[in-house]
């Protein structure tokens, strides 16, 4: 009997965008009329006969764990899909509406609750249109490098401490504080006639080049956009002439950016993201004829939740470093800001912990690791380093959040990712050693299954 694939994909592509809502860090959005910068969730649905699962890209900062339940649950009524083989990501676009909780210091009331119902219709809506349209389909993975794109944000100064890459006061002499990872994770989906299905990335580097970064001399945004790893789809799309749907994942970025340390930042956030878009392109479409088509076998879940304890206000610190810059706009907000925060975190006492679910997702010999942090790059470097898999692509901020995760000897160097808040920065100190253990530990789950 001849053999039979049974590999199938398919993907579809969802607008998320309210027509105005408060972002994440307070400021009031708008949808852009002037150009196409609307927010996005991208779907890929895959089976290998037996097995079937999903993952969901959004532009979004983040979304709370108790909403990513939400969606979730209402995806797998809609589609099928069983819950648990559902991967849901924020790929840490700042200009978006709020779907977790912010600074204690806007006082805001936190996501609109029609906007999250909004959110869960339509990934809902994503996951079962792109199990529809499934058909027969190979895959293509690699890792495309990269030149230029991605680089640390924390750098020493003579005493040890950090200061950020976009801090006003930064001595461009300061060594960068750790390393980066300067590769474009990808896995594409194609019929058997090589037309794209759809394509799942991961990079390490702050999805933020239009806003959330203290640029001098740039405007505050006021309209929702998707950023650089939006454009990067926007320019596949078009130089591959076909609508293919790009789940756009965080790859371990916690402290990694698009900001060359040598260079001023860019005053055009919406331009840079064409620019680092396309070069993101450049990097797939110059790397993807290197790359073998396999059939989609194997498919494996795994996937673990873990309870990780807030640190304790005696290990706490509350950004009094001038991390960010010396100048007065930037202390009197940092100051409003974690007077907030040391205030919140003092009130409720040192017994609170955060849910954290890690899970691998691996078929063919490729593996895509989630965890909900915005993970330090050295934890994903040595997840992939670890992994069983040929190529490993890691998702940060995905089913769920639990905000930055250093290193451990990044504590004692402060910096931005260190301070202590309520919800940006709160576990314990080894959580990075926790969630790399548990990650490898799921990757080696799917391998040996």
């Amino acid at each position: 009997m001849a053999h039979v694939n049974s590999g199938r994909a398919g993907a579809c592509t969802m607008n998320i965008t309210p027509d105005a809502t408060a972002s994440w860090g307070g400021t009031a959005l708008r949808r852009d009329e002037a150009e196409d910068s609307d927010l996005l969730a991208h779907a890929a649905v895959f089976t290998d006969g037996n097995e079937i699962g999903a993952i969901v890209s959004t532009d979004l900062t983040m979304i709370a764990r108790r909403y990513f339940l939400e969606i979730r649950e209402l995806a797998a009524v809609r589609s099928g899909v069983p819950a648990e083989n559902i991967t849901i990501a924020a790929n840490h676009v700042h200009v978006a509406p709020s779907v977790a909780p912010g600074w204690r210091y806007l006082q805001n009331d936190g996501p609109d609750p029609i906007y999250v119902e909004m959110l869960a219709d339509c990934v809902a809506t994503a996951v079962s249109k792109a199990k529809e349209q499934m058909v027969p389909a190979l895959v293509a993975t690699g890792q495309a490098p990269t030149s230029g794109i991605t680089f640390n944000r924390r750098y020493l100064r003579p005493d040890g401490t950090v200061e950020m890459v976009f801090s006003n006061s930064r001595d461009p002499s300061f060594p960068a504080a750790g390393p980066t990872d300067n590769e474009l994770g990808y896995i594409l989906f194609e019929s058997p006639d090589n037309a794209p299905i759809a394509l799942i990335t991961s990079f390490s580097a702050h999805n933020h080049v239009v806003g959330g970064s203290p640029v001098p001399g740039r405007p505050e945004s006021s309209v929702f956009h998707r950023d650089f790893g939006g454009r990067f789809g926007d320019v596949l799309r078009d130089r591959l002439g076909v609508p293919v749907p790009t789940v756009y994942l965080a790859g371990a970025g916690g402290n990694t950016a698009w900001q060359d340390p040598d260079k001023p930042a860019p005053i055009d956030g919406p331009a840079a993201a064409w620019s680092i878009g396309s070069e993101l392109a450049s990097a797939l479409l110059d790397h993807l004829p290197t790359a073998p088509r396999k059939e989609i076998t194997g498919l494996q879940f795994a996937t673990e939740l873990i309870e990780i304890p807030d640190r304790p206000m005696s290990e706490s610190h509350f950004c009094d470093d001038m991390c960010r810059g010396d100048a007065v706009e930037i202390q009197d907000v940092d100051r409003a800001r974690w007077t907030a925060e040391r205030n919140a975190v003092a009130s409720r006492g040192d017994q609170t912990s955060c849910m954290v679910e890690v899970g691998a997702i691996a078929f063919s010999n490729v593996a895509i690791s989630t965890n909900p942090a915005e993970l330090f790059v050295e934890f994903g470097l040595e997840i992939k380093e670890r992994s069983p898999f040929e190529v490993t692509l890691v998702s940060e901020l995905s089913n769920g959040y639990c905000g930055y995760v250093p290193t451990e000897h990044a504590f004692d160097e402060g910096g931005y990712e260190t301070h202590r808040s309520v919800f940006s920065s709160r576990l314990a100190k080894n959580a990075g050693l926790l969630i790399t253990e548990k990650s490898v530990e799921m990757l080696n789950q799917c391998a040996n299954a």
